[in-house]
């Protein structure tokens, strides 16, 4: 590789105008370049004859070794000349600007035949090794050359000479490190290449948009698959050009064409610049994507961004996100951008990362109405985190307004739902779905949270439509699957408890209450909402209340306790209370305390008589004794007929089921029937039996006669405004249904068509339905009513009639299916 400095350079050297100095560093450099046989080395050592010295490469001699223009007018010479350069640089001796120019000039000039086959590859390395050394040198050479690479590295107009500068710079990792700067008063300053005010200032005459226009430019532009000019620009990249992007928003929106122009076209990543960020750890082209509105591209860049950006930056492009995707119709939901990169975006993500506006977006694609089952199937999984603590009742954080929200169920109301005025069309549109269906489950969710609020937020009307909805929704939720049926269950029934808790309203009571025959897991929740409704002490007591009680007394007994469980509290604490209610009426209460008392003794007596074999019923028994020793001795002794006085001392003196050992209650039977027969004759009774009372006579001794079934009549037709459902009085009947159509025959004022009638409208009651805690009331109206009519001449007409209300959708599922199978006994 010397050849052509032995043969240009050498005989060129002109020695007498060197120093001493001056001549040891060319003796220096002709040993290096094997170039001892001639003539100026020979001179050079003649003058270099003096002691102690030191070399000097100086500007002259600089001259003499560099710059020799008439070589470079052979491209062939010129390049290999410049070959020659490497070790003389290796050993600190570089060119001065005058011959870099020169350089540049030439490899300008040669750029062509320098890439072409004509210069050996180990020429070209060694050239490359020459301007590597020359830009990293601390020279004057090192920004020209510098300059010289970095323009054309990045001139798209030659690709083909960019690309053989590119693949080499990077090969030989020359625009990396430092380059270095000379003042004109030759002070040396090393930079780093990175972008920044000082890079621009020396390569871009001092203007940003030239670099950034050129980064956009180049792109999208390279070979696929190989390394290109983006390559170079890596090691660039700096804080302040984050900073350049962050302070100028259309540029970053330019980068972002650019950047999706190199991903999807050129199947070249680069997401160095895309999640580039400031020296105060802001990724500028990420929050960019925030303030825009998108297209497929903006999906793949976000899917790309660093997963270490602070939410508080991406919370805006998480709702362009949504945006784009309820756009056109939501017909993005298909594409291949939402498939490949949307889908990935969200599921990768937890529900505290997602904006409040997604539960919005959510209910509109979810709902049954938009038909879409891929799309559904998809959402609700997709947000199934924010059910993931339905059990609990609690909603999970997510974000608003560049903060962590945690959601509640009155924000949900008032401004995602947003129909405080009108829920009845909205709440329709889901009862169809039930509550399997994930977006019910987090309306319940919603309205549990708000619990509280909802007398605040409903009207009466809108409050009873809610009733209804989380009506059929508990029902619904026998097709539900088992967790999702007792979690929305004890949710629903504490939401109707805050609903109509107060003031309390039996019938919606008894609703909720029948919850517990849907599913064990709420039987406790009903129940002890049920007692707090009919023993809460705050309120005043009603004679509808206490006939209530004592209606419910007959499921407590007949099912053993474990219906209407409250009575048992009931029966033990409550007698004082009753007591002095009818204390303070002015009215004549007597009948009805008549009937009380009958009750009472009627289910103490059938728990007496079989209390040896039965722990049950003894307790039974034990707590109607608490309840009737409160009550009589807390009760005005003239509140008591005589007859009934009578009757209360004849059946504690009998011997089998008698108040016997209890003395509390004796003594206070005793001072009733001392006001009442002051000056007559007690009379021993050992029988006590009372055909008057139905409600205390056994079945088989009531006279099914007209004056018998008006009664039943009367309590079928009365019972909602009386609320007392006498389930013993339909009992008799249903026994003895035969004599009740022999009575018929003997009446001929209609009684049988409204007798039938009556029964045909307590099957259509929903408070009778199944479920419900008047069923076994309901369920005997049922029976009895097949009995009577199957085989008439009417059959056929109520069979009608029962289908036709069946199916017009107003009825809950469990009537439905009750009147349905009313219509097929019907009809067998």
């Amino acid at each position: 590789m010397s050849t052509i400095f032995k043969t240009k350079i050498v005989p060129n050297l002109n020695t007498a105008s060197l120093d001493a100095s001056e001549a040891l560093s060319l003796i220096h450099i002709l040993e290096l370049m094997n170039a001892t046989d001639n003539e100026a080395y020979k001179a050079a050592k003649i003058t270099d004859n003096a002691q102690n010295i030191t070399s000097n490469f100086s500007q002259r001699l600089t001259e003499q070794i560099y710059y020799h223009p008439t070589i470079y007018a052979d491209e062939k010479e010129g390049l290999e000349f410049i070959a020659t350069w490497l070790p003389i640089l290796e050993q600190g001796c570089f060119p001065d600007k005058k011959s870099a120019d020169k350089l540049v000039e030439f490899l300008k000039f040669s750029l062509g035949y320098f890439q072409s086959q004509a210069i050996a590859d180990t020429y070209k390395n060694q050239i490359f090794k020459v301007l590597k050394a020359l830009v990293q040198s601390e020279s004057e050479a090192s920004l020209p050359v510098a300059r010289f690479l970095i323009q054309n590295v990045f001139d798209i107009r030659d690709y083909l000479s960019s690309d053989f500068l590119i693949q080499n710079c990077l090969k030989h990792t020359i625009l990396c490190g430092s380059y270095t700067v000379v003042s004109p008063t030759k002070e040396i300053t090393s930079f780093p290449f990175k972008i920044n005010h000082d890079f621009i200032e020396h390569f871009y005459e001092g203007d940003w948009y030239q670099l950034i226009t050129i980064i956009h430019q180049i792109l999208p532009v390279g070979r696929v698959y190989a390394p290109g000019a983006y390559h170079v620009l890596l090691a660039w990249f700096s804080t302040d050009l984050a900073k350049f992007y962050a302070d100028n928003l259309e540029l970053a929106f330019a980068a972002h064409s650019a950047i999706k122009e190199r991903l999807i076209f050129g199947e070249a990543e680069s997401l160095e610049l895309l999640n580039i960020k400031t020296a105060e750890g802001v990724y500028p082209l990420i929050t960019a994507l925030g303030a825009k509105k998108w297209d497929a591209g903006d999906v793949l860049l976000f899917n790309n961004r660093d997963k270490a950006i602070p939410q508080v930056q991406v919370d805006a492009c998480y709702l362009r996100l949504i945006d784009w995707l309820s756009a056109n119709g939501g017909g993005n939901f298909n594409s291949e951008a939402f498939q490949e990169y949307g889908k990935h975006i969200l599921s990768d993500n937890n529900i505290a990362a997602l904006p409040v506006d997604s539960i919005a977006f959510w209910f509109e694609k979810c709902h049954s109405k938009s038909g879409n089952s891929s799309q559904i199937e998809f959402y609700n999984n997709l947000f199934s985190g924010f059910l993931s603590e339905f059990k609990n009742g609690k909603f999970p954080v997510m974000r608003l307004k560049n903060e962590a929200f945690q959601v509640t169920g009155e924000y949900v109301i008032k401004e995602v739902f947003k129909n405080l005025n009108n829920i009845g069309p909205w709440l329709e549109s889901f009862k169809s779905t039930g509550l399997k269906d994930p977006l019910n489950q987090f309306i319940v969710l919603s309205y549990y949270d708000a619990r509280t609020s909802l007398l605040d937020l409903y009207s009466e009307e809108s409050r009873q439509v809610l009733h209804t909805y989380l009506l059929d929704l508990a029902y619904s939720s026998r097709n539900a699957s088992e967790n999702i049926r007792k979690e929305g269950l004890a949710l629903i029934v504490n939401i109707l408890a805050s609903l109509w808790g107060t003031p309390a309203n039996y019938t919606r009571v008894n609703e909720i209450w029948a919850f517990k025959s849907i599913d064990s897991s709420v039987t406790k929740l009903c129940n002890d909402f049920a007692k707090e409704q009919y023993l809460n002490e705050k309120r005043s007591l009603s004679l509808k209340l206490i006939q209530a009680w004592y209606n419910f007394l007959g499921d407590y007994y007949y099912s053993a306790t474990t219906e209407a469980v409250w009575v048992g509290e009931m029966l033990q604490m409550q007698g004082i209370r009753s007591a002095n209610y009818f204390n303070t009426v002015q009215d004549d209460m007597s009948f009805f305390l008549d009937r009380t008392v009958s009750r009472l003794l009627h289910f103490h007596k059938k728990c007496k008589s079989s209390n040896n074999t039965n722990d049950v019923l003894s307790l039974i028994a034990t707590q109607i004794e608490t309840y009737l020793s409160d009550f009589l001795q807390e009760l005005n002794e003239d509140k008591l007929a005589k007859p009934t006085v009578k009757y209360l001392s004849d059946y504690s003196k009998n011997e089998v089921f008698g108040f016997s050992t209890n003395t509390d209650l004796l003594n206070a039977i005793i001072e009733f029937y001392d006001f009442h027969f002051k000056q007559e004759p007690i009379i021993e009774s050992k029988v006590v039996v009372e055909q008057s009372k139905p409600a205390e006579t056994t079945i088989n001794e009531v006279n099914i006669d007209k004056n018998y079934v008006e009664t039943v009549l009367s309590n079928l037709e009365n019972y909602k405004t009386t609320g007392s459902c006498d389930t013993q009085l339909l009992a008799v009947l249903d026994e003895r249904v035969s004599e009740l159509k022999t009575s018929y025959k003997q009446d001929d004022t209609g009684l049988e068509a409204r007798f039938n009638q009556a029964l045909y409208m307590a099957l259509l009651d929903k408070d009778l339905a199944p479920g419900t805690t008047l069923e076994t009331y309901g369920n005997l109206c049922r029976s009895l009513f097949i009995e009577l009519v199957k085989g008439s001449k009417m059959a056929s007409s109520y069979a009608l009639g029962l289908k036709t209300m069946a199916n017009s959708g107003a009825y809950p599922e469990h009537l439905k299916t009750a009147l349905l199978q009313v219509m097929e006994d019907l009809n067998a």
